[in-house]
């Protein structure tokens, strides 16, 4: 009966064609016949284990040794070659064939079977598989086979700490159960068999309740901590664990108590993607692709209309290396749409946005959205977005369709950019600046959207209807972002979440004071963010705006500049002077830093114990 129940299990999956005879050969486990006892009881009291921590996908290293004893060891080109050789074996052929069904088979049913509800989060609006990781998949088990009061240990890969893929596992950790411990550590030997960088920890709760604090402490190198666990690890509140990565809930790797009181301090303001009301936010966009719209570049300036910016051509508070040395020159340009819209940059991004399905950048979307129940157009079909929108516009305001050359391009105004590539080992982790009107990006760039769409009925008069656009950011707020983006204590919560690259959700969940007029530090910070931003001739226009600033040129002025706005940040985030220290002496140092050598930490010290005593007005 129970195999029957797991055939159809396989049928609602879409799997077909096993038989009984094949699962039978899969030697299914059933743990109610098994633990008929423990099952009439509730469940086990104790489970204690170390899962496997093997994906379960068809592997050649996993089938290809029993022909190649020595088939692991070969180097990746070697393998190809020899598996080429074994295939040329009809029989092998086919075993290689029935494998790869066979693990298809299973990964389809773990997938889709209905059996595991843990396994597929949404992540930054979009579904995470985690490839059928067994341990995982077990955990999820233990959930199931535990009783109510019954306590567990694991031992389980960092994937389930900190991956994106275990994000529901987490939470149902928290929500759930009460954790009641969790030591973190990087592999240095403890393990011979896997590699002296991996992440794993052991985590120990109470399947009841839920989570409010958690004993726990991180990047141990050695089990030394084991038998001091009590005394060696730090209590974590839930906030903290919940805050650090809204989106994904990965858990940040604490190791002392001074992390976490800092920890609990930088989270404290909202995420910096938040649309928060009376307020600017930031959202990230992809504009163009180095290589997908290559047809749109020319390398040549005489023969380009407008700079196309990479990662390589700005820094912090930098478009050009006039004040930074190591920034390369401008090396791609293109042309303008009305010369060529088949050549053009600036058409392709045009088409893209007029194209795209995301509310935060369709302007079809948005007016779908915004009156599709409004009654004045209540007597309109919706049978479909682009029907609705092109009725409304039409026959209700007199105007043509919706076309592209109804989209507000953001290269329109000035915008901030940050690099793309980031490594929480450089000097600073996350490098943004503010790039003249004008200039597009490549992807090694993330722009900051200077726009958001909101249309009102009197902009569905217009044509082109640039006036559905709404700025995110006034003149001033630009600037304070951009100091915000590049002061230390934004860096330090965002390097503890970056590998080798700004993931847009990893940016957007983290926390900055959304300062605006009125604010303490909104001036202080803009100001000075744009004396350093704002030199050049395509800044003209801005310092104008800005109501005539003098751009900062002197190196030493700027670099003081700089120390200003970090240290007034750090205010801003709230942080007293012990952490204020702490953070300091724990930011990470380069060997040959451009600016953040120990003079540098030493003056932000120094003039955040200035604002202290000299506090400047709101």
């Amino acid at each position: 009966m129970l195999n029957e129940k797991i055939l159809e299990q396989f049928e609602a999956a879409g799997v077909e064609g096993v038989s009984e005879n094949a699962l039978n050969s899969y030697h299914p486990f059933h743990w109610v016949l098994e633990f008929a006892t423990v099952y009439q009881d509730g469940g086990f009291d104790v489970i204690i284990g170390n899962p496997p921590w093997d994906v379960l996908t068809s592997n050649r290293d996993d089938f290809f040794p029993k022909y190649d004893e020595t088939f692991r060891t070969r180097m990746p080109e070697d393998k190809d070659a020899m598996m080429e050789e074994l295939l040329e074996d009809s029989s092998i052929e086919e075993e290689w064939e029935k494998y790869q069904t066979e693990m298809g088979r299973r990964a389809k049913y773990f997938n889709d079977g209905g059996q595991y509800e843990l396994q597929n989060p949404e992540v930054g609006g979009s579904t995470v598989g985690n490839e059928n990781d067994l341990s995982m998949l077990f955990l999820e088990r233990v959930f199931d086979i535990i009783s109510e009061d019954g306590y567990v240990a694991q031992i389980l890969p960092g994937v389930i700490l900190n991956g994106a893929a275990g994000k529901d596992l987490r939470s149902h950790l928290l929500d759930k159960t009460n954790i009641q411990h969790i030591i973190g550590f990087e592999n240095r030997g403890i393990f011979d068999q896997i590699h002296f960088q991996y992440r794993f920890g052991i985590v120990t709760f109470k399947n009841s309740g839920s989570t409010d604090v958690v004993n726990g402490i991180f990047s141990q190198t050695d089990t030394s901590i084991l038998p001091q666990h009590e005394s060696k690890t730090v209590k974590i509140p839930r906030r903290v664990l919940e805050e650090y990565s809204p989106n994904s809930r990965i858990f940040p790797n604490i190791e002392s108590e001074q992390e976490v009181r800092v920890l609990n301090e930088v989270l404290k303001p909202p995420s910096v993607g938040e649309d928060v009301e009376g307020s600017w936010y930031a959202s990230l966009y992809r504009e163009l692709d180095r290589a997908q719209d290559s047809d749109r570049f020319v390398e040549d300036i005489n023969k380009g209309d407008y700079p196309v910016y990479q990662g390589k051509n700005v820094f912090q508070f930098a478009y050009t290396n006039e004040y930074v040395d190591g920034l390369e020159d401008i090396a791609l340009w293109s042309v303008d749409e009305d010369d060529s819209e088949e050549d053009s940059a600036k058409a392709r991004i045009r088409g893209k946005n007029f194209r795209s399905r995301d509310a935060d950048i369709s302007l079809k979307k948005a007016i779908y959205e915004r009156f599709t129940e409004h009654p004045a157009y209540s007597h309109l079909s919706t049978r479909s977005q682009k029907g609705f929108v092109n009725d409304v516009l039409t026959d209700e305001h007199n105007r043509q369709e919706l076309s592209p050359q109804d989209v507000l391009l953001d290269s329109t105004e000035y915008r901030i950019v940050l690099r793309e590539i980031a490594r929480a080992t450089d000097e600073r982790t996350l490098i943004a600046g503010v790039i003249p009107k004008g200039a597009v990006a490549v992807h090694t760039l993330h722009t900051v959207r200077p726009y958001k769409v909101e249309p009102e009925q009197d902009d569905l008069d217009e044509y082109p209807m640039h006036g559905a656009y709404q700025r995110v950011f006034t003149d001033k707020e630009l600037f304070a972002a951009v100091g915000l983006l590049n002061s230390i204590p934004f860096d330090y919560l965002l390097r503890t979440k970056v590998d080798s690259h700004i993931v847009k959700y990893k940016f957007e969940e983290s926390q900055m004071p959304r300062l605006t007029a009125g604010d303490d530090w909104f001036h202080y910070i803009s100001d000075r963010s744009a004396r350093l931003n704002c030199y050049g001739e395509a800044f003209a226009e801005m310092r104008d705006r800005l109501g005539g600033i003098e751009p900062a040129t002197d190196e030493s002025e700027r670099r003081e500049l700089q120390a200003e706005i970090d240290a007034a940040a750090l205010h801003a985030y709230e942080l007293n002077r012990r952490d204020t220290e702490f953070i300091l002496n724990d930011f990470h140092r380069v060997s040959n830093p451009r600016i953040m050598d120990e003079e540098y930490f030493d003056m932000v010290f120094e003039k955040y114990d200035h604002l202290i005593q000299n506090r400047p007005e709101p």
